[in-house]
């Protein structure tokens, strides 16, 4: 058995961790391996640390001296992490008893590099796990699947970076989750992706579950206008950064003027606006494409065809 460390990423978060902890603990005591469990918080103003210094004293607990958001935060304790495999883990996340043993064997197969459990959402029982590409133009669009392939492995467009479990090895190799999309969003699509460029896998664990209330957490702290804004301009930094194929990239910029036209004409601006905050970080974003195409050995065409 892989021995697994958990790394949670927290702001203000102290009623969630009071009910989320206990539940990791119970699954980390089914396995018959070591494991840990490292909280990073990200400038809580509440009693958070207190909380866990009294109610958790197992937990490795890491501050930020300033709110950083999620990809420096989670890496921070990545960077520290010590076991085979990382389980990235929200704090709003619940995992099932077993969901830990039935994932960690998947490991034994040295090509994968990201494994999700079933992540359904206890209001209503819908998955958000099963991402699937659809096709775009100028922009990636993907879609959640409900039902489950009755295949040997079941490939995902990306693994969420709120509830997976990653090789450590492979994910330190990537340096974890890329900082060009702070605050937040489109970190674990680039990860991912980043991943399958380097013919890896991310793979559904069809046996396990954990149970997050989609959307809830990050909408406390960040105005619905925010998130469309990041989301918009993180899908350019993607694009960007990781689609290499020519005849991709061709219709990429080929049809770019006329998908902006049109959303500034249907007055969805904030992906208009995302376009031009994503230029600001352009000359960066090239030079970090060209590192990442050095070390890619899987084609565009080749992955898309697996994730679509």
């Amino acid at each position: 058995m892989f021995s697994v460390s958990v790394v949670i990423p927290t702001f203000n978060g102290r009623d969630l961790l009071l009910n989320n902890l206990p539940p990791l603990f119970a699954a980390l005591a089914r396995i018959d391996a070591a494991s840990e469990v490292i909280v990073v918080d990200d400038a809580s103003s509440d009693d958070s640390l207190q909380v866990l210094e009294r109610e958790f004293p197992a937990v490795i607990v890491i501050r930020n001296e300033q709110n950083l958001g999620f990809a420096e935060t989670i890496n921070r304790g990545i960077f520290v992490a010590r076991h085979d495999i990382v389980l990235a883990l929200n704090n709003d996340v619940t995992v099932d008893l077993d969901s830990i043993s039935k994932t960690l064997p998947r490991f034994s197969d040295r090509q994968i590099f990201a494994v999700t459990p079933n992540i359904f959402d206890p209001r209503d029982n819908r998955n958000q796990a099963i991402y699937r590409l659809k096709p775009g133009i100028c922009w990636f669009v993907d879609e959640c699947l409900q039902d489950i392939p009755n295949v040997p492995e079941i490939p995902l467009f990306f693994s969420s970076g709120g509830s997976s479990f990653y090789d450590r090895q492979k994910l330190l190799q990537l340096g974890g989750f890329s900082k060009f999309y702070a605050p937040f969003y489109v970190e674990d699509v680039d990860l991912s992706y980043q991943a399958w460029k380097r013919g890896w896998k991310c793979l559904l664990e069809p046996a396990a579950s954990v149970w997050h209330p989609a959307n809830t957490t990050i909408r406390k702290y960040h105005k619905k206008r925010k998130i469309k804004f990041m989301a918009a301009r993180n899908k350019h930094y993607f694009m960007w950064l990781n689609v290499t194929d020519p005849f991709l990239v061709f219709r990429y910029v080929l049809f770019l003027p006329f998908s902006l036209l049109w959303d500034l004409l249907s007055f969805r601006k904030y992906k208009f606006i995302g376009f031009f905050w994503a230029l600001a970080k352009l000359p960066e974003v090239l030079r970090e494409r060209w590192v990442r195409r050095k070390v890619s050995v899987s084609r565009d065409k080749v992955i898309i065809s697996l994730v679509r």
